[in-house]
């Protein structure tokens, strides 16, 4: 987890010097990677275009028109992606709301608009067909919620009536997503649940909720497959990964945990073909490998790479290709490239991509 922050912005001129071409890397990487500016001053989204080698090259900057905080959001799913890849959401933390953009056929990308929220402080956002759900970690007393939204083809949203679900007390919540068309999942730090929402399919309102403890205390982020397999970082202690199955009413199950020998796992990301689970370690500065079976089990880990003391990573996201991760590095204030390499990470040979010192949240195709 982040734990230091230059609250001063770096210009947005960021120093994006060209990479030195791989010959090697010939698999034609393309798509984009964002993360968000969280400025207190206001919000932006940052859109960096991935070059063939793998290296980044700055492609745009939009306002959200929302502020940021600052500060860390403590949180995975704060800037994410459609699944058709047509829209970029942002949470706009500072001033309790979202923004949605549209990802153009030229690659470019517009806002489409900011939407005020009910909760306070939004951290996560989860997306399937036409909905959006939001996330927020705070409330009157320190409650958590989340909220929903019809999303059009478009990409306008629209509130839906009764949404809003408050927890019953401070679960600290880190991640929202979908597992299936009507089911959600939230991780909670300070319970160690997770706990799924099944959603009426006509008015999308929650309308019963599971709950099962995790293998380990404190998860935090999750990544999820086609198949209801989600994977999920557990913080504390020397940190692990552990599987778990949500069934399509809801109900979860475990089937797996591996410790890491780390500290501070808190992202996750899997490959297209869930053979591969990367966690991201912010508190020993590594990025963790972890080997899936068919069945979701864990079963083997490595430290995929030593990015050095003063690094810190944070959000991560795989390539649509899976040839390349992407790190975002928060003590450093970089986006780091790595080459996959079997279970393996090498670095991208590039100069370092600068992010404004407050940036977070990481989206990746």
């Amino acid at each position: 987890m982040k734990t230091k922050f230059s609250i001063a912005l770096i210009p947005l001129f960021f120093i994006l010097m060209g990479c030195t071409n791989d010959k090697e890397a010939t698999q034609n990487a393309k798509g984009y990677v964002f993360t968000m500016s969280n400025a207190i001053s206001g919000n932006e989204l940052l859109q960096y275009k991935i070059n063939a080698d793998g290296s980044l090259s700055l492609a745009a900057t939009l306002p959200t028109t929302g502020l940021g905080t600052g500060v860390n959001l403590s949180s995975q799913g704060s800037v994410i992606l459609s699944a058709n890849k047509e829209f970029v959401f942002v949470v706009n933390a500072g001033d309790n709301s979202l923004s949605s953009f549209e990802i153009l056929p030229t690659g470019a990308f517009a806002l489409v608009g900011k939407y005020n929220l009910q909760g306070i402080r939004p951290i996560s956002i989860a997306q399937r067909g036409n909905l959006v759900y939001v996330l927020c970690s705070e409330g009157a007393m320190g409650v958590s919620s989340f909220e929903g939204f019809t999303l059009s083809s478009s990409g306008v949203l629209a509130v839906i009536p009764n949404s809003k679900q408050t927890f019953p007390n401070d679960v600290h919540p880190a991640q929202i997503s979908f597992v299936y068309d009507n089911v959600l999942v939230v991780s909670e730090r300070a319970t160690n649940y997770l706990t799924s929402y099944n959603l009426d399919p006509n008015t999308h309102i929650s309308i019963s909720s599971q709950s099962i403890t995790t293998s380990h205390v404190f998860p935090y982020g999750f990544a999820v497959n086609s198949i209801g397999q989600i994977f999920v970082t557990e913080a504390s202690g020397s940190s692990s990964v552990s599987s778990y199955l949500v069934s399509p009413a809801g109900a979860l199950s475990s089937i797996s945990t591996l410790s890491n020998a780390q500290a501070g796992a808190c992202w996750a990301a899997i490959n297209s073909t869930s053979t591969i689970c990367y966690s991201s370690n912010a508190g020993a500065n590594t990025i963790s490998s972890f080997a899936i079976s068919s069945t979701g089990i864990l079963t083997t880990t490595q430290t995929a790479i030593d990015l050095g003391v003063g690094n810190s990573p944070l959000d991560i996201g795989l390539s649509s290709n899976d040839k390349y991760l992407y790190v975002l590095a928060g003590t450093s204030d970089k986006i780091l490239p790595f080459k996959v390499e079997g279970t393996a990470l090498t670095p991208v040979d590039c100069e370092p991509i600068y992010v404004p010192g407050a940036a977070y949240g990481l989206a990746v195709y």
